[in-house]
């Protein structure tokens, strides 16, 4: 769904203002009356700037996706008859219509899953970090503008673009979130937790405006699915130049390698090396909490995301809401993530975050399933409200999820678990869309390819289930970090006295 999703959500690391850079700290003084969002910090001013173009770079890939959906059914001779009861079964390029869409998450999320230890590789272990985010950034503002000439001759190749937006997307994502572990230590855990807050509604709010704005453009323009996605992508390729270039070179700076390549490694294995390294740490030293946490991301991740591209074929082949409907379902979404963000904030501070999030797991399923379930047969109109119970799932569910993750985050280990943290978000990002796609293939109601995309939230709702209690959570981040680093001590004490002998 179009909340911050969650390579925007920003999870709180912890940190402590010694570790503050004294350069950095100096530029950021002289910047503090800039913006009082964050004290002046100029990583995070940027990090701001680039989360709002990022947030309409998703708005618009709503409308693109729409677009490529009308025109791939045309193309199939679907597009005749839009108030049809029957979904379309006529196939194009042998696909039916409704799985471009779920194509181009399953190359783009197949490819991000493979690739995308070898660019955090470059991003951790070269001074290139900011020089991959630029360029990611020109490819995605470069493809926005290409496909600004979407129509019934190109919408193919359109559709292959999108599949390369969406991993370069995730590309840039990577780069970007390499900041966030060095804006805790220059600011501290209690104003990271606000900052952060900051983030999220920065984002939303960008992404509420580029919403709007379509809808009211289409209302005026009476424009066709087409025609808005060509709208869209146009106003967005000014948007992102605007956004990323004030974020990329006015705030965020260049970096020295986060640290050195492991022994035997090189960039293109190792990336892959420090997964595996990251991932045996955790499973011998955080076997409470963390190992499940980061086990329940990958399937909750997975059939969230998947939702935002499932719904948009939902809402359009079997709701029959036309673009300017899903546009509206969209916004009333966004709006439900408001009162959802307080729910979040009064069950984690009653129970504790573990429960609060298995309880919005389990909400999100619930109102999925029961949406798909009863809307055809119900009004059109209830599709917002349904939109808007998602919203409200969706807000309980990211701010719960992100503070988990930042008071289990072993002190020391921050930069290398927002890695892994970021990379379980993407490493099952293809299967629920696979799913849905074999099931409408197989001429299955796509009622229930939503429902199997939506069960992904159960089995995390179960590895959660798995951890300790609360307190033993939070006893194990301290102990684990400890025994971790102990570990690594005696390991280079031991490869010292080798290369001695």
């Amino acid at each position: 769904m179009p909340t911050p999703s969650v390579e925007d959500s920003v999870p709180v690391v912890s940190g402590d203002n010694e570790n503050t850079d004294v350069a950095t700290e100096s530029e950021n003084e002289t910047k503090k009356g800039r913006c009082n969002l964050y004290d002046g910090n100029t990583d995070a001013i940027g990090w701001s700037w680039l989360g709002a173009g990022r947030g309409m770079v998703i708005m618009s890939n709503i409308y693109m996706s729409s677009a490529i959906l009308w025109l791939a059914s045309n193309a199939a001779g679907c597009a005749t008859d839009p108030t049809s009861e029957k979904t379309c079964t006529n196939r194009v390029h042998g696909l039916v219509p409704s799985s471009f869409l779920t194509t181009i998450s399953i190359a783009a999320g197949l490819t991000s899953a493979f690739l995308m230890p070898i660019c955090g590789a470059f991003v951790d272990f070269t001074p290139y970090r900011r020089l991959v985010g630029i360029v990611t950034v020109i490819i995605i503002v470069a493809i926005q503008f290409v496909q600004v000439f979407t129509n019934e001759t190109t919408w193919f190749a359109m559709a292959i673009l999108q599949a390369l937006a969406i991993f370069f997307y995730q590309l840039q994502v990577v780069a970007v979130y390499a900041y966030l572990p060095e804006i805790a230590r220059q600011v501290g855990q209690t104003k990271m937790t606000t900052i952060s807050s900051n983030f999220t509604m920065v984002q939303f709010c960008s992404q509420l405006t580029f919403l709007v704005t379509l809808v009211v453009i289409q209302i005026i323009l009476k424009a066709s699915a087409v025609r808005t996605a060509q709208i869209s992508q146009g106003i967005n390729t000014v948007t992102s130049i605007f956004f990323f270039s004030i974020g990329w070179f006015v705030y965020m700076k260049p970096r020295p390698a986060a640290r050195d390549l492991p022994e035997g490694s090189n960039l293109l294995t190792g990336g892959f090396h420090q997964l595996w390294n990251t991932s045996k740490n955790i499973h011998h030293h955080f076997k409470k909490g963390l190992r499940w946490y980061f086990l329940a991301l990958g399937f909750a991740e997975a059939s969230i995301q998947a939702i935002t591209t499932l719904s948009v074929i939902y809402l359009s082949e079997t709701v029959k809401l036309d673009t300017m409907g899903v546009g509206i379902f969209f916004v009333i979404t966004l709006l439900g993530t408001i009162p959802g963000t307080r729910i979040a904030l009064r069950v984690s501070n009653k129970l504790n975050p573990n429960t609060s999030l298995k309880i919005a797991l389990v909400l999100i399923f619930f109102i999925l399933m029961i949406g798909v379930l009863v809307l055809e047969v119900l009004p059109q109109y209830c599709a917002y409200i349904w939109g808007f119970c998602i919203g409200v799932a969706l807000g309980w569910f990211y701010p719960t999820e992100n503070l988990f993750f930042s008071m289990i985050l072993p002190k020391g280990q921050e930069a290398e678990l927002s890695g892994l943290f970021v990379y379980c978000t993407q490493i099952l990002s293809w299967l629920p869309p696979l799913l849905f796609q074999l099931m409408i293939q197989a001429n299955v109601a796509q009622k229930y390819g939503i429902i199997v995309a939506s069960c992904f939230v159960l089995p995390a709702a179960g590895f959660l289930m798995l951890t300790g209690t609360w307190d033993e959570i939070l006893e194990e981040t301290a102990s684990g970090a400890l025994a971790l680093a102990k570990a690594k001590a005696d390991m280079s004490q031991t490869r010292r006295e080798s290369d001695h002998i």
